[in-house]
């Protein structure tokens, strides 16, 4: 450009952030219990488990390979310690933190629905319910989370329900999460609080009684088979919730951390607050119902209406110097 030359001024527009908001937080939120099933179908299955860390003989290799195997021996013991640490501090929040949930529970007792409502108003959770369980969800009375002491990676979760429920005779049910399985070889590592997850089969006690084969929820909406799926656009509900009561194995489908999460805020989900708790997230952490609009999006880069382009404000207002063609009148 020469010296004389006059310069183009630009503006560049950003697009803006944007964040969702529930701007009506007193009502719940709709579940996915009352939507249809075309509208109930999603392109993800269930929340995923947390990857978890290298186990120790790869973390020892990945160390030495980068300090050497004298000061990886030592930042190996110190990462021990950090995870000792970490696991009791989660001990002991999660013992202080007994006496508030039981008076949340009292409280609770107060509000028709709340447990229904708030586990139906928890996304991850309500991933898990299908249509049919609406109806026996709102004869639950309370729902109780009791961590073994010694180890609180080692836990249960029991559903009350009230004397009206006519779908089983069981007054409670228990589903019992443990980072030991009899099936599994090798010892969770001490401390690993990202240790794998494993249900554990019910006792026959704990079986779930059905008062008939109408009021069976797991017969009416079994749980689908997702390694069988070929595609997330396949998943269309993970069935009913009561499955849960019935499963054995390694916690593939991150149930347990739902729950975890969604006990921890039952308040909040009750009442439809549940965007307070989005609002704590960072903002790199994109919703799962919004990844696939993001990525139609990348593709649309170049569009000329893009946000981001610049836009030359002198091409302008050559554009508004020129006479403008007069528009036919239908």
């Amino acid at each position: 450009m020469s010296e004389g030359a006059p310069r183009k001024s630009t503006l560049v527009i950003s697009a803006p952030t944007w964040r969702r908001t529930n701007l009506t937080p007193l009502s719940p939120l709709p579940s996915l219990c009352t939507l249809s099933p075309s509208r109930r179908k999603t392109r993800f299955p269930l929340p995923a488990r947390p990857r978890a860390r290298p186990r120790t003989e790869d973390r020892k290799t990945l160390l030495t390979e980068a300090f050497g195997s004298e000061v990886a021996k030592e930042f190996d013991q110190n990462l021990d310690e950090y995870q000792k640490l970490h696991f009791e501090a989660y001990k002991q929040k999660v013992i202080s933190q007994r006496s508030n949930f039981l008076e949340r529970s009292k409280i609770a007792a107060k509000v028709p629905s709340f447990w229904s409502r708030s586990l139906q108003n928890c996304r991850q959770v309500a991933e898990l319910i299908d249509a049919v369980d609406e109806d026996v969800f709102n004869h639950l009375s309370d729902v109780w989370i009791q961590h073994d002491d010694k180890d609180p990676r080692n836990w249960e979760i029991t559903l009350t329900f009230d004397a009206k429920n006519p779908f089983f005779s069981n007054k409670t049910l228990t589903k019992k999460f443990s980072i030991e399985h009899p099936s599994s070889t090798t010892p969770a590592k001490a401390y690993d609080l990202e240790a794998p997850l494993y249900l554990l089969a019910a006792s026959k006690d704990q079986q779930i009684n059905w008062t008939s084969d109408e009021h069976n929820l797991v017969k009416k909406a079994p749980r689908p088979d997702l390694e069988a799926l070929e595609e997330f656009d396949e998943f269309d509900g993970a069935g009913s919730f009561f499955n849960l009561f019935g499963e054995d194995g390694e916690d593939k489908m991150g149930v347990g951390e739902a729950l975890l999460e969604w006990f921890a805020h039952a308040t909040e989900y009750a009442a439809g607050l549940s965007f307070l708790l989005e609002s704590n997230d960072d903002d790199s952490e994109l919703d799962e119902f919004d990844q696939g609009d993001l990525d139609e999006d990348e593709d649309d880069e170049d569009d000329p209406e893009d946000l981001n382009a610049e836009i030359d404000l002198e091409e302008e207002e050559e554009d508004k110097s020129r006479p403008k063609k007069r528009s036919k009148k239908n």
